[in-house]
């Protein structure tokens, strides 16, 4: 299709990412505005392109257009490419943090957003202030396909369904535990399996959470827990455990990122759960990428530990 394209309009870099921005954005006026150009000119572009491709490529949406499934193929072959240009460029001079203007994409889950994004950015916005994250919650089985076309440039994770050409480093080692309030009545004493069957818990039904894991665990112990209360985020997890009797069981790091974790009485999970490692991923493509390099450092220099 590239090949056609190219037959019947001589494209130019600009117009191609032109193009590419306008299917992210779905809005001229966006577009024009982050391309420092006006929205006519922008008009004129998609204008040619249409009379060039024979289809609309982009309809009219409620805020904005939106692509057509030709715009949408289309951009999916060029993001790539285009990327990889403007990586070719900016490292001829080598890849310097403080002066990019680089966007990186990068795939975190909530419980990853919770723990790590709020340090990245500090650190980011501190040494790299040009530099732009755009972060990203795929679905596993999309996060292979995500690191090889580009649509992201790292995950950051336990995943170990990423195979094929994907390189990772561990950066941590985590173990589950189970929170609950200091007043708590378990807290005064040893955690024990029947105790916290008897007990009433909170769930995070995330697949970062291990919920599933928990319930297998005990179902092959022919045991059940009474699960009081299930939300689908970490959001109010907190709030909600230290006013309860709940008890709650999750990656360590998930608890020690909660805003007053000192509130909380943190005890080894009375089940044997498997320990896990977090790792940053990235494809094959990008081994040489001096900016995803940094960016990996970065992430391993910031929340490394190895115990």
């Amino acid at each position: 299709m590239l090949s056609d394209i190219y037959k019947t309009y001589n494209w130019t870099l600009a117009e191609l990412h032109a193009f590419c921005l306008i299917c992210e954005c779905q809005n001229l006026s966006q577009a024009a505005l982050r391309m420092g150009v006006s929205q006519s000119a922008i008009s004129l572009m998609v204008q040619r392109w249409r009379q060039a491709l024979g289809d609309p490529l982009f309809v009219r949406a409620r805020y904005g257009v939106a692509p057509t499934q030709i715009a949408i193929a289309l951009r999916e072959k060029l993001q790539p490419l285009l990327e990889e240009v403007g990586i070719a460029l900016t490292q001829t001079q080598g890849f310097n943090p403080a002066q990019s203007t680089r966007v990186f994409k990068v795939h975190m889950t909530d419980i990853g957003q919770l723990v790590f994004l709020p340090g990245l950015n500090d650190f980011v916005a501190k040494h790299a202030p040009g530099i732009r994250l755009v972060i990203k919650n795929l679905g596993w089985e999309a996060l292979e396909s995500g690191l090889s076309s580009g649509e992201i440039d790292l995950a950051i994770g336990s995943l170990p369904m990423i195979k094929g050409r994907v390189h990772s480093r561990v950066f941590r080692h985590e173990r589950y535990v189970t929170a609950m309030r200091k007043a708590h009545p378990l807290a005064k004493t040893e955690l024990n399996l029947d105790a916290f069957v008897a007990a009433d818990h909170l769930a995070i039904d995330a697949t970062s959470s291990g919920h599933s894991l928990v319930e297998n665990a005990l179902r092959a112990l022919d045991m059940r827990r009474n699960i009081s209360l299930t939300i689908p985020h970490y959001l109010a997890a907190e709030q909600i455990l230290v006013s309860s009797n709940y008890l709650l069981t999750v990656p360590n790091i998930a608890v020690l990122s909660f805003q007053n974790p000192t509130a909380l009485c943190i005890v080894p999970t009375p089940l044997a759960l498997p320990s896990f490692d977090v790792r940053v991923h990235w494809h094959e493509r990008s081994r040489q990428d001096q900016g995803v390099q940094w960016l990996r450092t970065t992430i391993s220099d910031l929340f490394g530990h190895h115990r």
